[in-house]
């Protein structure tokens, strides 16, 4: 697949973001026992809010991946300003296959937003961009613990490690990804992996770069954080004050 040609990324306008939101987020209970992890209210929005409010600057159409409680998930999600359409994930597998889930719903480029994942800043992108990551500087291991590290080379990206135990740099890989549909070729080559018996998003990347797709770092100025645990909660509501 690589060498195809494919064209720089696009205006944002038009083009799909899809949001991941079928998870339960079992490490964030009690705060989530009962509800979508999308749903956790910070500073009195759910998480959700958040993401669109956020990505709707770049377009107002939307993707939706729901699973868990989805009827509480759709609600929600009908009252915001944008154009949605949602696809369910029955059986939760993991990021990389609950992409696969939208293969039918987007267009030659699409952004991949992780539902659990909020910020506040903005990103530098690349105009001579085909398919990159969003990659924040770190303030602390833990964060890139928590998410995935990024290591570079002639200002590309050569190698991405999920929750690494050895760091070489400060660099997080931010759970916000702008593909192309080559990418779903890439999802059903990728065998599970080890770590949780999925196919991880970030070996789905490793085997792209790998197999000569350049991926560039879509550098982000801001704050950043991936909600994991309930202690991120406090955090959170420091960046969305």
């Amino acid at each position: 697949m690589a060498g195809m040609n494919r064209g720089p990324w696009p205006d944002m306008k038009g083009v799909k973001c899809v949001v991941l939101c079928a998870g339960r987020g079992s490490r964030m209970n009690p705060l989530t026992a009962e509800m979508p992890k999308v749903l956790t209210v910070v500073n009195g929005r759910p998480l959700i809010h958040y993401v669109i409010n956020y990505w709707r600057r770049f377009t107002d159409e939307f993707v939706f991946i729901v699973g868990y409680r989805k009827e509480m998930v759709i609600d929600y999600i009908l009252k915001e300003p944008i154009n949605a359409s949602f696809v369910e994930q029955v059986e939760r597998k993991g990021i990389a296959d609950a992409v696969m889930h939208a293969e039918g719903s987007v267009g030659e480029k699409f952004v991949l937003i992780l539902g659990d994942c909020i910020c506040s800043g903005s990103f530098g992108f690349s105009d001579a961009m085909q398919q990159g990551i969003g990659v924040w500087v770190a303030e602390n291991e833990q964060t890139i613990r928590q998410s995935y590290s990024v290591e570079m080379q002639d200002g590309l990206v050569k190698k991405v490690v999920e929750k690494p135990s050895l760091m070489v740099n400060n660099l997080c890989g931010m759970g916000f990804y702008f593909f192309d549909k080559g990418v779903f070729g890439y999802i059903r080559q990728t065998p599970p992996s080890s770590l949780r018996n999925e196919v991880e998003i970030t070996d789905v990347i490793q085997r792209m770069i790998d197999s000569g797709e350049e991926m560039k770092p879509v550098y982000f100025e801001g704050d950043y954080i991936n909600v994991t645990t309930p202690e991120d909660i406090e955090r959170a509501a420091g960046i969305l004050k």
